[in-house]
C-alpha cells in the first residue's frame, strides 16, 4: 500500500519508520531540504516529566505578566486574526484543573512509551546521537518555585515516574565541577536527551536505505479528491498518487488542511536555540532553568541552550530582545558563564505547532477516509515522535489505536 507523508520532521520520519516496518511503500514530501525544520534545533528531550499540557491553571496570569516584558520567555503578538482569537479563547477554556486532570494520563502514557520506543529505534538503526539517560534537572532559584516543582514531582510519582527533590548541594553532585546558584532542583530520573540534528540526518539516511523515497524541495501545490478520499498530491515536481496520506507539516498543518475543508486550530510557537561549542564546563545532565524557561542540553557539538515561546503566526524572524533575555538568565543559575560567553553565536529559530489544549492532533479526518493528521505537538514533537509514528501506522492499518485517542481527535475544534 502506498503512503505519502507531507513533512520530514520528527513526526514524519517516525511515521515513515513504522509504516515501512509494516510493509507500506512510503514517500515523504517536503518543500525544504530536510534540514531546516523544527526537529533540528530543539533541546532534544524525551521527557515523561512534561505530562502537564501547556494549557494549565495559572498559565494565563503568568503569561499576562510576561507580556509586559520584551525579554520574557513568553509573548503573543497582538493581532486581529480570527484564528488566533479562536485559538486564544480555546486555550483559555482548556487551562482548567478538570481538563488538565483528563489530559495528564494520556500525555504520561504517550511520553513514557515514546521514551522506551526511542531506545528501540536507536538499537535497530545503530544511530549514535549522543543519547543521555541521566534524567532532567529542574533548577529553581526561589523556594516558592521549588515547592511548585515538588508538587509536579509528586504528580509524576503517582504516574509511575522516579523523581527526587534535591537541595542545591545534592544537585551539584550530579554534575561534578559544574557550579550552580539555586535553592534546589527536582530530578526527573526517567527523562533522557539526544542531539536531534545528528539523529535526524542519520535517520533520513537509514529510512532511504530501507526504501523510503524522499522528495525534498518539492512544494505541494494542490490535492486531487475522489469523493471521501484524497487520490493524489499535485506538486511542483509531479503528481503523487497514494492510498493513504499523512499530514505532518507542523505549524503549517492548519493552512494545508484548510484547502481540504478540514479545520484545526494551530499556532506556531517560536523558539530559539544556540549552541556553545566549547563551554567553560560541560554538565553531565540535561536541565531546565525553571523560572527562565531555558532548556540546557549537553550535546555532541557543544552545550545547547533553548527557550522562549513566541506566538507570532508563521514568522521565523529572530527577535534580538528575546535572545538577550534568554542569555541574561543563564549566568544567574550558572556562575561559570557570563553574557560574553554567548557573543557571536549563530541563533536558530523554529516554530512549534501548538494546539489550544496542549495535546496533539492524531487521527483520520471525518471528511476523508484516507487522510491521517499528526501535528500539534507543541514543544513535545521530538519526545512524542516515536509514539506518534506508531499510532499513525496503527491507524493506517485500520487498527484501533492502542492508546485512548478520544482527546486527540483531529476536528475537536471544528
Amino acid at each position: 500500500m502506498k503512503t505519502a507523508i507531507i513533512g520530514s520532521g520528527m513526526i514524519g520520519l517516525c511515521s515513515a519508520y513504522y509504516l515501512n516496518q509494516q510493509g507500506f511503500d512510503v514517500t515523504i514530501i517536503d518543500e525544504g531540504d530536510g534540514s531546516d525544520n523544527c526537529s533540528f534545533g530543539n533541546a532534544g528531550y524525551f521527557c515523561p516529566s512534561h505530562m502537564i499540557p501547556l494549557a494549565s491553571p495559572g498559565i494565563i496570569s503568568q503569561g499576562l505578566k510576561w507580556m509586559t516584558n520584551p525579554e520574557s520567555p513568553f509573548y503573543i503578538k497582538p493581532s486581529l486574526d480570527i484564528d488566533l482569537a479562536r485559538w486564544g479563547w480555546n486555550f483559555y477554556r482548556a487551562a482548567t484543573k478538570s481538563r488538565v486532570e483528563k489530559a495528564v494520563p494520556v500525555l504520561n502514557q504517550m511520553l513514557d512509551e515514546s521514551r522506551t520506543l526511542i531506545e528501540d529505534i536507536l538499537s535497530e538503526t545503530k544511530i549514535d546521537p549522543g543519547f543521555g539517560s541521566k534524567g532532567l534537572l529542574m533548577y529553581c532559584k526561589s523556594q516558592h518555585i521549588l515547592d511548585e516543582e515538588a508538587e509536579v514531582a509528586e504528580l509524576a510519582r503517582k504516574c509511575g515516574q522516579d523523581v527526587d527533590v534535591l537541595t542545591s548541594a545534592q544537585a551539584e553532585k550530579l554534575n561534578p565541577g559544574f557550579e550552580i546558584d539555586t535553592v534546589g532542583a527536582v530530578h526527573f530520573k526517567n527523562d533522557a536527551w539526544f542531539t536531534p540534528n545528528t539523529f535526524m540526518a542519520e535517520f533520513q539516511k537509514y529510512l532511504e536505505a530501507k526504501g523510503v523515497v524522499f522528495k525534498f524541495n518539492t512544494q505541494v501545490t494542490g490535492v486531487e479528491k475522489n469523493g471521501s478520499k484524497v487520490s493524489a498530491l499535485l506538486t511542483s515536481d509531479a503528481k503523487i498518487d497514494a492510498d493513504q496520506f499523512v499530514v505532518a507539516t507542523g505549524s503549517w498543518s492548519a493552512k494545508f488542511l484548510n484547502q481540504l475543508g478540514v479545520k484545526i486550530l494551530v499556532q506556531g510557537g517560536k523558539g530559539y536555540s544556540f549552541t556553545l561549542p566549547n563551554p567553560p564546563v560541560m554538565p553531565e545532565t540535561a536541565s531546565i532553568l525553571t523560572e527562565a524557561r531555558v532548556a540546557v542540553t549537553p550535546m555532541q557539538g557543544g552545550l545547547r541552550f533553548a527557550g522562549t515561546m513566541e506566538v507570532n503566526g508563521l514568522d521565523l524572524s529572530i527577535n534580538p530582545r528575546r535572545i538577550k533575555g534568554l542569555q541574561k538568565s543563564i549566568p544567574a543559575y550558572f556562575p561559570q558563564f557570563d553574557e560574553g560567553s554567548f557573543e557571536g553565536l549563530p541563533v536558530w529559530a523554529g516554530l512549534r505547532p501548538c494546539s489550544p489544549d496542549g495535546l496533539p492532533y492524531i487521527g483520520k479526518t471525518k471528511k476523508f477516509d484516507n487522510l491521517i493528521v499528526a501535528t500539534g505537538h507543541a514543544m513535545l514533537g521530538v519526545s512524542l515522535g516515536p509514539i506518534t509514528g506508531q499510532l499513525v501506522a496503527e491507524i493506517a492499518q485500520e487498527e484501533k489505536p492502542h492508546i485512548d485517542d478520544s482527546l486527540l481527535k483531529v476536528e475537536r475544534y471544528s
